[in-house]
């Protein structure tokens, strides 16, 4: 197995794994796929409403980014296999896993645990950012990616509380991730 392929394996398989481990917990009912909120939006209105929105919002902020000259983008530079195992787990598998963790188990604890809804939905996207590497760079494009995740997870939380469903921050979250790893390509 080359050196790309083993990479992109390593950057994939945390979240195989965690998926995993959650679809064991919720088939041995240790996770409750209510406390998890898998089912159906409850208004296809609103699922639509907050999907839609937010690839308008993300469309938007990009290509503002771009005209002022502060997007900073890394060109897509690896080998077809790789970049297929890369592209399936930025926008696919890492998708579910956050959300089932973030908007998912943390939020669930933060209003089990009664803590104002706002509160948690801020709690939470930090812990969101603080996930993602770029938070610890010290540059411009770095402090706009804790920004943009900030806002992202928190559009992700209050998606989820509007609908009562873990499927609409997914499909957003899917969204904006699709077009990150589109952008490397075009740019």
């Amino acid at each position: 197995m080359n050196e790309e392929i083993k990479s992109a394996l390593f950057r994939v398989l945390p979240f195989a794994i965690i998926l995993f481990i959650l679809i064991i917990r919720i088939r041995q009912n240790k996770i409750n796929p209510k406390d998890l909120y898998i089912s159906k939006p409850f208004s296809i209105n609103r699922f639509l409403l907050w999907t839609i929105g937010f690839l308008i919002f993300i469309l938007l902020t990009e290509f503002t980014f771009y005209k002022l000259g502060i997007l900073e983008i890394d060109k897509w530079n690896h080998p077809l296999y790789p970049s297929i195992i890369r592209i399936l787990g930025a926008v696919i598998l890492a998708p579910i896993v956050e959300e089932f963790i973030f908007r998912g188990l943390i939020l669930n604890v933060l209003s089990k645990r009664n803590v104002n809804i706002h509160f948690a939905i801020f709690i939470q996207a930090c812990f969101f950012v603080l996930l993602h590497n770029f938070t610890f760079e010290n540059s411009l494009s770095s402090n706009i990616g804790i920004v943009q995740s900030l806002i992202d997870a928190s559009l992700f939380g209050y998606a989820k509380y509007h609908t009562k469903s873990i499927y609409t921050p997914i499909t957003m979250h899917m969204t904006g991730n699709f077009i990150a790893t589109f952008e490397r390509f075009i740019f």
